[in-house]
């Protein structure tokens, strides 16, 4: 009986389009690294500056290592930066456009990260502007409890709370989306001589316009008349 080739076609067309599918499933299966949802950024107070800490996991649910290479969600404002623990030399790279992205082969399972960095303040006071590389469940601020503040919109603020044996402030933000930038506000840094230094031009200005003004209203005057007295 002799076979009809359409069906032979549509046979084999069948099977290379399953075997297609097995094969994207497979590296849809290989490739499952992601960084988790929930992310956490604990700060310090310096003098004029704030010192954190950004502590975040990558998930990787296959069996082999993998590459992968993604930018971090660093603060804005950023002037300073260390990759620890894990991270290895020419695993953190900073960008052109004064980014960091991770390059690193992970290992089956959760990885920790850890990068430290160093922001500015003025006056008692510092920004912070994070931009979503990725959509995030939830962000934590942990500032030590009582040192200072954190203003934002859509913040929700806990006292007392533990974490790895201290106790914190924390503000937590919620349902993050990638793309979008937040910017948040830390109050009650320590000041070093930034102030002062702004008090000293401000009094110094000050004091040059009053001599100024002293010189001007103290000038000699000619007596009226003069040219008719000489």
């Amino acid at each position: 009986m002799e076979r009809d080739p359409k069906m032979l076609n549509l046979k084999k067309t069948i099977a290379a389009t399953m075997f297609l599918a097995a094969v994207l499933i497979g590296q849809t299966a290989s490739s499952a690294v992601q960084v988790t949802g929930r992310q956490i950024y604990i700060l310090y107070p310096g003098l004029d500056s704030i010192w954190g800490s950004y502590l975040f996991m990558v998930q990787n649910t296959g069996s082999q290592p993998e590459r992968f290479s993604f930018p971090v969600m660093l603060p804005a404002e950023m002037i300073d930066f260390q990759g620890q623990d894990i991270l290895g030399p020419g695993e953190l790279k900073l960008g052109p456009d004064g980014g960091l992205t991770i390059d690193k082969v992970f290992e089956p399972g959760d990885n920790l990260l850890n990068i430290g960095f160093k922001l500015p303040a003025s006056m008692g006071k510092g920004p912070i502007t994070l931009k979503a590389t990725t959509p995030f469940d939830s962000i934590g601020l942990f500032v030590l409890e009582g040192l200072f503040t954190v203003s934002g919109d859509n913040l929700e603020m806990k006292k007392d709370v533990d974490f790895s044996g201290r106790r914190y402030d924390t503000y937590t933000l919620t349902n993050g989306e990638l793309g979008k930038t937040y910017k948040f506000e830390v109050q009650g840094i320590p000041e070093g001589r930034g102030r002062l230094w702004i008090i000293g031009w401000i009094f110094g200005g000050a004091m040059l316009l009053i001599s100024f003004a002293l010189a001007w209203f103290s000038r000699p005057k000619l007596p009226q008349g003069g040219d008719d007295q000489l």
